[in-house]
This record gives C-alpha cells, structure tokens and sequence, in this order.
C-alpha cells in the first residue's frame, strides 16, 4: 500500500453496520484481541516491552530456524527439521490457493528489477521507504517486495479474453523489505522472506466483489483450523466506501462475527486500490500481528499495461486482487509456533501435519531395535514421518528429550511389543498413554493429518546416525 503522511481516521465498523469513531467505540462484548488492535492501530498505544526473547525464539531454534549471522541482517536459515516446515508450508501454500476456485497458474522469476523502468519505478514510489536497493554495472535495481513485479512483468505479454477470466497467478517470491535493525523480529519481520503471492485478474469490481468474499472466507477458514482467529482492519480510500458497499461489507462482517477497524485514508491521492484487509492475530505476549491481507487493485493493471479483449472486441484493464492467504511463509511459521505455545509450554505441540517427527520409536534395548525398525517401515509405509532414538541414552532421557522436542507422539517398543500388534502411544497435546492397535493408531493419523501435504524426512530415521541438528 502506498505511504502517506497526511493524517487517517479510525472506525469501528460493528456487525449490526453501526459505524462509530475509534476514539469512541465501547467494546460491549469484551472482545479482549480486537480492542488491542484498535489501541495499537488508531489510539497509538505504545508496544509492550519485554524484559527477554519471546519464548519461540527459543523454541524455533530446537527446529534449526534461526537468524544466518554470516549474512546481512534479517535473513533465515533452516536446519533439516525446520527445511521439512518450510516445505510442507510451500506445499500448503499452492494447495490452498486452488481451493478460492478459480484457474491459478505458477510463475517462476527473477528478485530483481531496474528502476529505470517507468512502472517499476512508480510502484516502488507507491510501496515507499523500504526498498532493498542495489546497484549493478552502473544501474540501480531493487529487490522485490512481492512477485507483483514478475507477475505483471509477465502478463502484459499473454494475450487474454473475458473468457479466460477470473484466473490467478501464483509464486512463492523471494522477497525484501529493508527494514530496520530495531524493527527486525525472527520469522515475523525479515529482509528476506518467502511471500505466497496470489494474484486474482477479474474483469470488473463486482467481479472482484464475489472473488473477494471467497478470498475471506479461505483465509478465516485456515486460521479457525489451527484454532485461532483474526481480529482485522480494513484501509479505504474514502468514507463514502463503506457507506456505498453497505452490502458487500455486511457479507465480510458475517465471516467475521465480530467488529472490524477502518482506516480511511485521507484524500488528495490517486490511490491504485479501494480496499486492503490486514488480517492480525494477537500473539501469546498480547501484540497484534498482521497475517493475511487481500487487496483490490484498480491501477497497475494500466500502470503495466495489463489487458484482456471483452465479448465486442474492446481492450479493458482488469482489477487486480492481491491474496497473501498465509502471509509470508515465515510468518505462517511464526503463527504455528505461537499457536502451540498459546497451549501452555508443557502441551506445545506443532499441527502434524507439519510436524518433522510425527511418531518416535524409544526401543527399550539394543536387541529391541529391529522390531522398532519393523514398525517403523509400516509408518512410513503409510507416509508417516517416523524416526528411532536408538542412541546409547537412558530411557529415561530419551523421553524427555522427545518432550523437549514437542515430539506429537512417542512409542517405547519393549518385550511386549516384540510379540504383539497393539502399542503404547504417548501423546504430547493430551499427556496422556493409550494402548491402541497399530493400525488402529495409523487411521487416527491419517484421520488427524487428512487434506494436508506430506513430505518424508529427508534424513535418516536413525538419531544414532545422525549429527546434533540444533542448539542444545
């Protein structure tokens, strides 16, 4: 969105449509997340302070994704088990943006556009004061905030009728923002991230108008299941926006189920969008943090010289909408981990789905590793993420580092399981030990794990063969 130094104005829209200034607005159903936004966004409320690091630093780091101190500030790395993340992330990334229901295809490009380009350098006007900039044989680049830049770079050169619309363009981009030191926060705020970036290209606004419910409905639907939601705000460009789109914003408030803030921008501008989303969750330490957004974009489709020819042979420039449905890949990332601290640290667990390890063998013994072998072919028969601890540890440790680990499930494979098809499992979220049958436990796995993506360790199973991956 573009920056903009004159003053904006705060509302609250409520879910009867009441419309009140923030300054004014009385929370009547102590909706605790939303009124942090409010005080953060409209009233200015200074940020929390902390006396330490956020706990899932800490945690991250037991996953090797960690800051790279060999590189330039703000940049990641990941180790094997967080590498397993971020793939499944991307994985979960290209599925969902399929499920809006419209045609999306990948596109793959470059990071790296010349500002002598006239409307790559107006955009970048519009984005203002972060850019990553450098230069190359005596010209100036930038790095790209989003895949906006290869996107659009790339369509103005497809050849598009009214019938091949609504489609979507999709890349996960590598992307920079040149954010400031004191700014910078692991997995949240970055130099370099990886943006699912989802373009919509729609004939008109009311075309954008349906696409953009479903959008909304998508990216409720993905925070609900982790068992969170959004509290959000909603930019516009004009008051008389939310007083004419009275029903389409009814439609928005309805997935809401709760009230929203509107930033009005103040006018004066020549604004390429008319509404952006910012979909914020409230972290474990009482901050809001913005996820998700969706914009409406009536301008760069011009600005890059983006058409398609209607039914009577006309050229028009479609509307653009912009979809990150996760956010960045790291701060999807982020929101897993503060999901599962917002359990209490002795239950965080990771989804598993996403799990690297979603079952761990302990044999007993050594003479108890080959059946803890035997069992775990059947896992991975079944595309399960197994591994075995079958270091030269006491049992005792070995269970409490799976803990430590927040390991989802634990199997100890002793005697009795020599003989038989039934096991304990151990699991993190409940704390509790069931003895269930084999593969009345895998269907429970696959039941829990259904609709998401699957990758298989791409490390040996085996912890006796493998290096320390992360700090201790």
């Amino acid at each position: 969105m573009e920056q903009t130094s004159a003053k904006k104005t705060y509302y609250v829209l409520d879910i009867d449509y009441t419309i009140t200034r923030a300054e004014e607005f009385r929370d009547r159903r102590n909706n605790k997340d939303f009124v942090t936004l409010l005080e953060k966004e409209a009233l200015g409320k200074p940020a929390k302070t902390m006396a330490e690091p956020p706990a899932y630093i800490r945690h991250m780091r037991k996953f090797g994704i960690e800051w790279e101190p060999m590189s330039d500030t703000g940049h990641m790395r990941y180790g094997p088990e967080g590498a397993i993340i971020i793939g499944l992330v991307h994985e979960y990334a290209n599925q969902v943006v399929r499920e809006i229901g419209v045609p999306v295809y990948n596109l793959l490009g470059t990071n790296m556009f010349r500002l002598s380009e006239k409307p790559v350098k107006q955009h970048a006007d519009l984005f203002g004061d972060r850019l990553y900039q450098l230069s190359v044989d005596n010209e100036e680049f930038i790095l790209r905030y989003a895949a906006c830049h290869q996107a659009f770079a790339m369509i103005r050169d497809w050849t598009i009728s009214y019938k091949n619309l609504p489609f979507g363009a999709f890349e996960i981009a590598d992307s920079y923002r040149f954010e400031q030191p004191g700014e910078l926060m692991l997995s949240f705020r970055l130099r370099r991230m990886n943006m699912p970036d989802l373009h919509i290209f729609v004939r008109d606004i009311e075309e954008a108008k349906r696409i953009f419910l479903e959008v909304h409905k998508k990216i409720y639907e993905i925070m609900r299941a982790l068992g969170r939601d959004y509290v959000s705000l909603y930019n516009t460009t004009s008051f008389e926006f939310i007083q004419s789109e009275k029903e389409f914003l009814n439609d928005l408030l309805k997935i809401e189920r709760k009230p929203v803030l509107v930033t009005v921008y103040p006018p004066g501008k020549d604004y390429y969008w008319i509404l952006n989303i910012e979909y914020h969750i409230t972290d474990v330490l009482g901050r809001p943090r913005e996820i998700g957004t969706v914009q409406i974009d009536i301008g760069n489709a011009q600005r890059f010289g983006i058409k398609y020819i209607d039914k009577n042979g006309t050229e028009n420039y479609p509307v653009i909408l912009h979809i990150a449905l996760l956010g960045t890949v790291e701060r999807f990332v982020y929101t897993l981990f503060d999901s599962a601290l917002s359990k209490g640290e002795e239950k965080a667990t990771l989804p598993l789905w996403i799990s690297p390890t979603q079952v761990r063998l302990i044999p007993i013994a050594d003479r108890h590793v080959a059946r803890a072998n035997a069992i775990a072919d059947i896992f991975e028969e079944n595309n399960i993420r197994v591994d075995i601890d079958d270091r030269s540890q006491t049992l005792q440790r070995k269970v409490s580092e799976a803990e430590k680990h927040w390991i989802p499930y634990v199997i100890v494979v002793g005697d009795k399981e020599e003989t038989s098809d039934e096991v304990i499992v151990r699991s993190r979220s409940t704390l509790t030990s069931n003895r269930k049958a084999l593969q009345e436990f895998i269907i429970e796995i696959k039941e829990e794990t259904k609709g998401k993506p699957f990758k298989p360790l791409s490390y040996p199973r085996s912890l006796a063969n493998r290096p320390i991956f992360s700090p201790p």
